[in-house]
């Protein structure tokens, strides 16, 4: 072949194609893919090598990669939060990542559900968000109420209301197995059952049939430490259970204050329920004891506070005792100064006002009742008034007892307000009465009067509501708290006016004076 020939060959290729044709095509374009892209590619290629190094899952043999170990430093796999559920866990895989928008179109159907009373529906929507959230609370929550208190009351007998009640809270239980760091789930399985099978219109029935469920309690056992069947009981203890897990670290999404008096409230409404039960004596005295246990417990307790200043209940009266002791070394350190600043604000006072002052308060006019307003508050001292005008010499020492005066001070008015919320200071004088023979004897007479008045026992009837009234009298000379208290003057004004009708149908007058005249409402 000459070489114009080779030449003619290579410049048109064979078969008659052109040159450009014919070259051969380097890698980039086997692929189809432009410089650029390729560049790209292996980019990403690179990337896959610390992507997989990052994400690589634990096993038996590894800890697996960072995230794997981050997920268990801070027990955020599903592993660590509860049990692993592998319907769930499809479920979520089959959405493709949309996970989100299914929740949020379920959430709306549910709502539509309960709108129209359609509970089947309902439950059905709802079985399949705790499948595709089942470490979201609120699932949970609103399915077990539900069950308990929406779809029980459509039926006619309490046998079937109660298997209701139960289901909502065995649909908890299903719920806490998935969420071990979840306090808040216990706390609600403790609510449902303390309040609605013990505080329900038919808490008699519900009462007597959750102690002869074989089923719940053989359930519930692993996790029990008394053999005592009353739902109360079983309501402290997992308001235990729950308290146990937030003091192990988990987060407490709910008011501490309120979380916490949980337990002292179920053993208060346990020795309550013995008493409308007709027991007394030991066991009521037994009960009114654990409640007064409880109450101690939650008075040492910690609470957060939206003050950031963790309080705790029982140290009122600790920190009135620290403030008084700091009035006096202040009064020491600045003798007589606060009374003079009183005498010096007081002789500042108009003649008017100080005229008012010294009319009696029932007997001022409505002028002399805004001048003496004035008054009062124009003479208001308190040591910071007088700590800005101490000597220089002793002024640091006096700012530094101020300091802790004032903190002392705020403190006891925290912990006021806070006891407030949970009727602190009531609940632990009623747990101080009842322990007492009058207390419970007062609780004894009342239950046999009522009894026989029920039987139409009139005569014996009068007699036990008189010998309550004198066993009340006994307590509440006792505990001024409680003669105070509006709620027990309520209880009082209820059973006095039950006496009545007893002395109504034996056409007796009432007895004047009455004995617990001071406590009618």
């Amino acid at each position: 072949m000459t070489p114009t020939s080779s030449s003619h060959e290579f410049a048109h290729g064979p078969a008659g194609q052109s040159g450009a044709e014919g070259r051969r095509k380097p890698p980039a374009s086997w692929l189809g893919l432009r410089p650029g892209t390729l560049l790209a590619l292996v980019g990403i290629a690179v990337l896959l090598v610390p992507l997989s190094a990052l994400s690589q899952p634990a096993d038996s043999a590894s800890k697996g990669g960072k995230l794997a170990k981050l997920r268990e430093e801070y027990a955020l796999s599903q592993a660590n939060l509860g049990e692993i559920d592998p319907t769930s866990e499809s479920m979520r895989l089959a959405t493709l990542g949309l996970k989100n928008v299914a929740v949020t179109l379920l959430w709306d159907r549910a709502n539509h559900y309960k709108k129209t009373e359609d509970w089947t529906n309902l439950s059905a929507v709802l079985e399949q968000m705790t499948k595709l959230q089942p470490n979201f609370y609120s699932v949970w929550d609103f399915q077990a109420h539900n069950l308990s208190y929406n779809i029980s009351v459509e039926f006619d007998d309490y046998h079937d209301r109660y298997a209701w009640v139960m289901k909502g809270i065995e649909f908890l239980r299903q719920g806490i197995s998935y969420n071990l760091r979840e306090p808040r789930l216990l706390g609600r399985m403790g609510w449902f059952i303390g309040q609605k099978v013990g505080r329900s219109d038919e808490k008699k029935e519900y009462r007597r049939l959750f102690k002869a469920d074989d089923d719940f309690h053989e359930r519930d056992r692993p996790g029990r430490t008394l053999p005592e069947r009353d739902n109360f009981l079983v309501a402290r203890e997992k308001y235990i259970e729950g308290q146990k897990i937030a003091d192990g670290g988990a987060p407490l999404k709910t008011t501490a204050l309120i979380f916490h008096s949980e337990p002292m409230m179920s053993a208060i409404n346990y020795a309550k329920a013995l008493e409308d039960d007709g027991t007394f004596g030991v066991a009521a005295r037994d009960a009114w004891k654990l409640a007064g246990d409880e109450m101690r417990r939650f008075s040492v307790r910690e609470i957060p506070t939206t003050w950031e200043v963790p309080i705790r209940l029982g140290m009122r009266e600790a920190e009135m005792a620290r403030a008084e002791r700091l009035s006096e070394e202040l009064e020491q350190l600045l003798p007589g100064q606060f009374k003079a600043l009183e005498e010096s604000k007081r002789a500042a006072l108009t003649a008017e006002q100080q005229a008012a002052l010294d009319v009696p308060p029932m007997e001022r006019t409505d002028e002399q009742h805004k001048a003496a307003f004035f008054a009062t508050q124009s003479m208001r001292v308190d040591w910071p008034m007088v700590v800005r005008e101490a000597p220089a010499d002793v002024r640091v020492r006096a700012k530094e007892l101020l300091r802790q005066w004032s903190e002392a001070v705020e403190t006891a008015e925290i912990i006021d307000r806070y006891r407030l919320i949970v009727n602190f200071d009531v609940w632990r004088a009623t747990c101080e009465a009842e322990i007492t023979e009058p207390g419970i004897r007062a609780r004894d007479a009342v239950w046999r009067a009522e009894k026989d008045f029920q039987n139409a026992k009139l005569q014996p009837a009068k007699l036990a509501f008189e010998e309550a009234f004198a066993a009340w009298r006994e307590v509440f000379d006792a505990s001024p708290l409680l003669r105070a208290d509006d709620i027990t003057q309520r209880d009082i004004t209820d059973i006095v006016a039950r006496y009545r009708k007893v002395l109504e149908q034996l056409d007796e007058p009432f007895p004047n004076p009455f004995i617990l005249q001071d406590m009618l409402k």
